[in-house]
């Protein structure tokens, strides 16, 4: 079985990404992002914050052993690169307002 590369990059590259407004939640306190593969997400602060090694602001000061990630809000997939950033911006905000939380820098 031969795999043809070249089909499966443009494929990739070519693949609708949701980006998702998700809250972090640990020790009490709650941090917002936004990312398109929220799973990784989870993954990673879970990884870093057993590490000890965690960067995102405050989250490792507040780590209590638990880590919860849930979905606020999926952004328009028809926004274009600038207006996305700038929903990004407003929406992180928003939710940041909304929940009392920091915001998750990338």
């Amino acid at each position: 079985m031969t795999i043809d590369r070249r089909a499966a990059r443009t494929a990739w590259k070519d693949r609708d990404t949701e980006w998702t407004v998700y809250v972090a939640r640990t020790g009490g306190q709650a941090w917002v992002g936004v990312s398109t593969n929220v799973a990784a997400i989870q993954n990673r602060l879970g990884f870093t914050l057993r590490l000890g090694d965690c960067r995102t602001k405050g989250m490792q000061a507040a780590y209590d052993g638990t880590l919860t990630i849930e979905e606020l809000e999926i952004l328009d997939p028809a926004l274009g690169p600038l207006a996305r950033q700038d929903a990004i911006k407003d929406r992180r905000a928003h939710w940041c307002a909304e929940l009392d939380a920091t915001p998750i820098e990338a």
